[in-house]
C-alpha cells in the first residue's frame, strides 16, 4: 500500500512528540496535550488515514494494516524533515506505536504507552473484531458509540465529555472504523518485543479502565526495561481527555527527563 502524508496539528518548537490516537477517534483526543505540551515541545497530532483532516481520497480503498498506518506516520515525518520523535499512542495508537518501534526503532527517542496492551487478540477477540467491522458497515457509527462510550469513560465523566467523544465517533466514516477493526484483529503479539525495548518508556493507565484493566498494563511495564508505570486516578480508558492535568504533568516531566538525557 502506498504511504500518504497525514494532516493534523503541528505546533510548538523543540523535541518532537508524536501523538497517535485510538479507535475510532481522531486527533482531538489529544487537544489538551497539544495545547499544554506545545509550550515546551513540538507536538504532532495527526489524523490517521480515512478520518478528520486525512480523509480517504477518491478511489482509495478502506483497507490497511497497522504497519500501513505506521508507514503513513513516517511519510509524514519525512515530509516535515523530522528524523527522531518521542512516540505516544493510546489504545489502538499504542498498537501502532509498537509497530513503529519494530519497523523504525532508530527513529524512536522515547515511547509512551497510554491505556494500551502488548498482547494480540484471542481467537474470540478476533471474531469480535470481525463482527464489529460487519456491524459498523451495516448499521453505522451510532450503535458503536452507544455500546462503547460507557466503557471508555469513567463513571464520573461529565455529559460534555460524553458528547465530545460521541462527536469523534460519529465523525469517523464507517468504512474507516471497519478497516481499523480488521487491522487490530490482524496485529501481531508485541509481548515478545517488550524485553528488547531500549528507549525510555512511560506506561500511563486509567485507574478505572474497564476495557483494559490496569493490572495488565502494570504487567506489560514490568517486562519493559526501566519502564515507569503511572496510574491516573479517576480516569477510564481515555485518560488524556478525562484527567488532562494529571496526564500532562506526568508526560511533561517524562519528556523533560528524556530530552535532557536522563534516565526515567
Amino acid at each position: 500500500m502506498t504511504s500518504r502524508v497525514l494532516a493534523g496539528d503541528d505546533t510548538g518548537q523543540g523535541e518532537v512528540l508524536l501523538c497517535i490516537h485510538g479507535f475510532p477517534l481522531n486527533r482531538t483526543l489529544w487537544r489538551h496535550q497539544v495545547r499544554e505540551l506545545s509550550k515546551t515541545h513540538r507536538v504532532l497530532a495527526p489524523d490517521l488515514r480515512g478520518r478528520g483532516a486525512s480523509p480517504l481520497q477518491a478511489g482509495e480503498a478502506a483497507a490497511w494494516s497497522l504497519d500501513d498506518l505506521t508507514d503513513d506516520l513516517v511519510a509524514t515525518l519525512d515530509a516535515k524533515g523530522i528524523e527522531r520523535v518521542n512516540v505516544m499512542g493510546l489504545s489502538m495508537g499504542g498498537y501502532v506505536a509498537f509497530a513503529f518501534l519494530r519497523r523504525y526503532a532508530s527513529r524512536v527517542r522515547s515511547l509512551t504507552l497510554v491505556n494500551t496492551k502488548a498482547d494480540a487478540d484471542t481467537a474470540d477477540g478476533k471474531t469480535g473484531r470481525t463482527d464489529t467491522a460487519h456491524r459498523i458497515l451495516t448499521h453505522g457509527m451510532a450503535p458503536l458509540a452507544d455500546g462503547m462510550i460507557p466503557k471508555l469513560l469513567a463513571s464520573r465523566a461529565t455529559p460534555e465529555l460524553h458528547e465530545w467523544v460521541r462527536a469523534m465517533f460519529l465523525s469517523t466514516p464507517p468504512e474507516t472504523a471497519a478497516a481499523d477493526a480488521l487491522a487490530m484483529r490482524d496485529r501481531p503479539d508485541s509481548t515478545p518485543d517488550l524485553a528488547a525495548i531500549a528507549v525510555p518508556t512511560l506506561v500511563i493507565h486509567g485507574e478505572h479502565d474497564v476495557l483494559m484493566p490496569p493490572a495488565g498494563a502494570h504487567a506489560m511495564a514490568h517486562h519493559i526495561p526501566n519502564a515507569r508505570f503511572v496510574v491516573i486516578p479517576g480516569a477510564g480508558h481515555l485518560s488524556p481527555l478525562e484527567q488532562p492535568e494529571a496526564v500532562n504533568a506526568v508526560l511533561g516531566l517524562f519528556m523533560l527527563h528524556c530530552n535532557a538525557g536522563h534516565s526515567v
